[in-house]
C-alpha cells in the first residue's frame, strides 16, 4: 500500500538543506544484462522526448539495456492489471501516480518492490517500497503582468477579489484543483484542505462564477489563453504557464496551490525485475533529473538537480524551495474515493450558471 506522504514542512526543509553532494555514485549493473530490453509505459506526448534524453538513452549507454517505451492510457491502471493477470509481460514498468499505486495494491498487489533503501537525497514522500516519484508539477495561479501593473496577486483570495484585481478570468473545467483554490480563497489553510469541505467550496465558487470568462479544459488551451491575453488571470499547471513565458508572453506565477507527482512502479511478475530496479535507481540521479526538469518544467524529486540547472529555470519549478511554501500535496487518496460524486455535482453546478 502506498505510504502517506511526509509533511509539507519536512518536504520544504529537505529541499532547502539537502546534502551538498551533487551527484549519486555511478550505477553498477552487470554487463550480462547488455542484451536485455525493458518495455516502459509512460505518459507519452510532450514528455516523451525528455524521458528519452534524460533517462532512456543514457541508461542504455551506461548499461547496454535497451529501453522500448510505449504510451499508456491517461489512466493506466486497467492496462497495468492486464499485464499482470495475463502474464503477458507487455510492460516491465510504468509511469504512474500515487492514486494509481493505491488502486493497484487495494485488493491485489500488482506492483513489484523497488528494493531501494537509500533515499537520503530524495524529498520526503517521493520514495516508497513500490513507487518512486520523479516528476513534480503544481496547480497555481498565472497572471498577465501587462494587465495587472500595480500590486501583483499573491494568492487565491486575490483572484476572488474582483474589485481590487479586475479583469478577465479563467478556471479549469474540473473540480480537481479548482475546489482546492476555492477553499484557499475562502481562508482555509493549506494544511487543512483535506478532506475537502465540498459545501464550503461550492459556496466559494458561487462568489466567483459570474467573473469567470473562460472554463478551460486542456493544457494547450490554458497556455493559449495566457499567450494571447484573452484572460488576465487563470489557474494553471505550472509547466503550461512556463510554456507561455517561454513564448515571450508577459506572464508571472503566484505560488499558492497544490502539487502532484508522477513516478515509476514495476509490474509484478516481470522477468526483468533486476533490470527494472536498476533503471529506477538510475532515475534518482540528480544529473538525469536536471535534464528532465529543464526540458519539461516539472520539478525534480532530488533537490541536488536544482543546483545543476540554469537558476532562471530552476526558480520556476514546483520543488524550488521558495515555491513550496504556499503549496500542499494533493490528496490523491481522497480524490480517488470522491472524484465521481464531486465531479457530477460540479458539472451540474456549471450547467446552472
Amino acid at each position: 500500500m502506498f505510504k502517506k506522504s511526509a509533511s509539507r514542512r519536512d518536504f520544504i526543509k529537505t529541499v532547502a538543506v539537502t546534502g551538498a553532494a551533487l551527484s549519486a555514485p555511478s550505477l553498477w549493473i552487470p554487463r550480462a544484462f547488455a542484451a536485455d530490453n525493458l518495455i516502459v509505459a509512460d505518459n507519452g506526448g510532450a514528455l516523451a522526448p525528455a524521458l528519452r534524453k534524460a533517462f532512456y538513452d543514457p541508461f542504455e549507454k551506461e548499461t547496454g539495456i535497451r529501453i522500448t517505451n510505449v504510451a499508456h492510457e491517461s489512466d493506466p491502471v486497467t492496462q497495468f492489471k492486464v499485464a499482470v493477470d495475463t502474464g503477458s509481460h507487455i510492460w516491465d514498468l510504468a509511469m504512474v501516480t500515487p492514486d494509481n499505486v493505491q488502486r493497484l495494491t487495494m485488493d491485489k498487489n500488482y506492483i513489484a518492490p523497488l528494493d531501494i533503501a537509500d533515499d537520503k537525497d530524495i524529498l520526503p514522500g517521493m520514495l516508497t517500497p513500490n513507487w518512486f516519484g520523479f516528476s513534480v508539477w503544481s496547480t497555481v495561479m498565472a497572471y498577465r503582468t501587462d494587465r495587472l501593473k500595480g500590486e501583483a496577486p499573491k494568492g487565491w483570495a486575490d483572484y476572488w477579489d474582483t474589485e481590487k484585481f479586475p479583469g478577465r478570468r479563467a478556471l479549469y473545467r474540473s473540480p480537481s484543483g479548482t475546489l482546492e483554490m476555492a477553499l484557499l480563497a475562502d481562508g482555509v489553510a493549506p494544511k487543512d484542505l483535506y478532506p475537502l469541505d465540498i459545501e464550503r467550496a461550492m459556496k466559494s465558487m458561487d462568489k466567483i462564477r459570474q467573473s469567470v470568462s473562460v472554463w478551460w479544459s486542456n493544457g494547450a488551451q490554458n497556455t493559449q489563453l495566457l499567450q494571447s491575453g484573452e484572460v488576465d488571470m487563470s489557474d494553471t499547471w505550472n509547466a503550461r504557464a512556463i510554456a507561455a513565458i517561454n513564448s515571450g508572453a508577459p506572464v508571472n506565477l503566484a505560488w499558492q496551490g497544490t502539487y502532484s507527482v508522477d513516478g515509476w512502479s514495476i509490474v509484478a511478475g516481470t522477468p526483468k525485475l533486476k533490470q527494472a530496479q536498476a533503471f529506477v535507481r538510475f532515475c534518482m540521479h540528480p544529473e538525469r533529473q536536471a535534464v528532465y526538469s529543464a526540458m519539461t518544467s516539472n520539478g525534480p524529486s532530488n533537490p541536488n538537480a536544482l543546483k545543476m540547472m540554469d537558476q532562471s529555470k530552476a526558480q520556476l519549478l514546483t520543488t524550488y524551495p521558495k515555491n513550496l511554501e504556499g503549496l500542499q500535496r494533493r490528496d490523491e487518496a481522497w480524490w480517488s474515493k470522491n472524484y465521481d460524486a464531486v465531479n457530477e455535482r460540479f458539472q451540474e453546478w456549471l450547467l446552472e450558471g
